[in-house]
């Protein structure tokens, strides 16, 4: 069994033409499209849409939308974004800086009482930036809880930091600043980021509960079992909304081509001033910032290696994932919601990302997820603990063209052993997954991390430079290698 996509498969796809696509253009749809065409087989639940270059070439779902039934997700399947929900708030908070009606730099004892002395510092731009010093959450995201309770749990809370100093990610952040959109409008905040972002976008499918959603359409949510875990509109909601443990931070629902449509207006001036981006995108940098990685108002940003700017945000709760991923300057845009969230498919933006920038690229395939391949993994593991690396690669070789070894739960067991303070056991185990799976950008990550978290920085080095020049978009692997760099310097 193979691990990587080496063979061109025949698809008939819905997809958006372009008579002007050169063969590399085509060569690299059909890459895509075969790809994704695989990840289906292997159990993979969503919708994905790819813009390249410039234009959309690729809108399509995959797997089961609602599984009991038989409905196959669609572009017109409606996904839970998670966190992506941030970024409409941060360009809300910009629409009303727009119109005079706040600044980032007010302090938030400006639109709340009863500010204590710690807090009271606190910008806006700190909270846009996850560097207000704030615990991320107080509550589970469907909690019950309205907002005079959720701000004294809040201001209440004990700080991580003076705020500006640090970065400590805050969805508690994201919520004050949704109070603040509708204390300074005068609306509820749904209301206003349709009238100010999704109508002059044309986004008729997102929201929270506005649409008016065909149920229908809202895709079913899956653990990684396949079990239900249901629809987002099911779960304990307020009376519109969800309540103040997630609302502005997150669970949006939207679509593929909805989103899309959000990443073409950014690309004008119909919501957004050029100087309203500017600080969208490239806000003061920290001072441990270098400037060519940083999250900014509701966006990751960085430069990647080839120079060109990458604008991304994901968002899930393990259950869903959703991930956008713009790279502007190069005009190429992937935007993937799925249902069903699996660490064997959420990287799949930026395996796309490699066929798209890289033409020599074979995106990883995993191995099926199935109970047979888990008790094969949990075979070699034990073998591990009990007689060594070499007695598992032998029973691994033995038994490798009939079953597979689940690279993520590889990975994931040789964290948990590092955590339960056994770290031989741990790199004996990213080992065998790289031995396993020699050309994997991931099983070589893991590897490279398992060596830093033990303190052997040089071999860390080796392998993690190993991952990124099979993937050299993966910004976080970039980063560490640039840290492990300057320690060592």
């Amino acid at each position: 069994m193979k691990f990587f996509l080496t063979t061109v498969l025949s698809l008939v796809l819905f997809v958006f033409t372009n008579c002007g696509t050169t063969n590399r253009e085509d060569n690299t749809s059909q890459k895509i499209a075969n790809y994704l065409f695989e990840l289906e087989k292997a159990g993979f639940y969503g919708a994905v849409l790819v813009e390249l270059p410039g234009e959309p070439i690729l809108s399509k779902g995959y797997g089961f939308s609602n599984k009991a039934r038989q409905m196959r997700n669609s572009p017109a399947s409606i996904f839970d974004i998670g966190s992506i929900t941030k970024q409409f708030t941060a360009a809300a908070i910009l629409k009303l800086e727009m119109q005079g009606k706040l600044s980032t730099n007010d302090t938030i004892s400006r639109y709340f009482e009863n500010v204590p002395k710690d807090k009271a510092n606190i910008t806006i731009h700190d909270l846009l930036r996850h560097q207000s010093g704030l615990i991320s959450n107080v509550g589970k995201d469907y909690e019950q809880i309205r907002e005079a309770e959720f701000l004294t749990k809040v201001l209440s809370s004990p700080l991580r930091f003076e705020s500006g100093t640090a970065f400590s990610y805050s969805n508690i952040g994201y919520s004050l600043l949704a109070m603040i959109v509708e204390k300074v409008s005068g609306q509820d905040y749904e209301s206003f980021l349709y009238e100010n972002l999704w109508r002059p976008a044309q986004m008729e499918v997102t929201g929270y509960s506005r649409p008016d959603f065909d149920t229908v359409l809202v895709a079913v949510s899956y653990f990684q079992d396949d079990s239900i875990w249901g629809k987002p509109i099911d779960m304990e909601w307020d009376s519109t909304s969800p309540y103040w443990h997630l609302k502005g931070n997150g669970g949006i629902l939207s679509t593929t081509e909805d989103l899309y449509k959000w990443h073409q207006c950014l690309m004008t001036e119909l919501v957004l001033s050029k100087e309203a981006k500017q600080k969208l995108y490239y806000p003061k940098i920290r001072p441990e910032e270098t400037g060519n990685a940083h999250y900014a108002y509701g966006w990751d940003v960085s430069q990647t290696n080839r120079n060109t700017t990458m604008i991304w945000h994901n968002g899930t709760n393990h259950i869903f994932y959703a991930d956008f991923l713009r790279f502007t300057d190069e005009q190429v845009t992937l935007i993937m919601l799925s249902n069903k969230s699996h660490p064997n498919f959420d990287n799949l933006n930026f395996e796309m990302a490699g066929i798209i920038f890289n033409a020599n690229y074979n995106p990883e395939i995993p191995a099926a997820d199935n109970e047979e391949n888990r008790i094969f993994t949990k075979h070699i593991i034990k073998t591990i603990a009990g007689s060594g690396l070499e007695k598992a690669k032998e029973e691994y070789n033995t038994r490798r063209n009939s079953l597979e070894l689940l690279e993520f739960m590889m990975r994931g067991e040789g964290f948990d052993h590092i955590d339960n303070e056994q770290p031989e056991i741990a790199l004996q185990i990213f080992e065998m997954n790289v031995f396993a799976y020699p050309k994997s950008a991931r099983a070589l990550q893991g590897l490279g991390e398992g060596y830093m978290e033990t303190g052997k920085k040089e071999a860390a080095l080796v392998y993690l430079k190993r991952s990124l020049s099979i993937n050299p978009d993966n910004q976080f692997v970039n980063e560490l290698i640039s840290d492990l760099e300057e320690k060592n310097n």
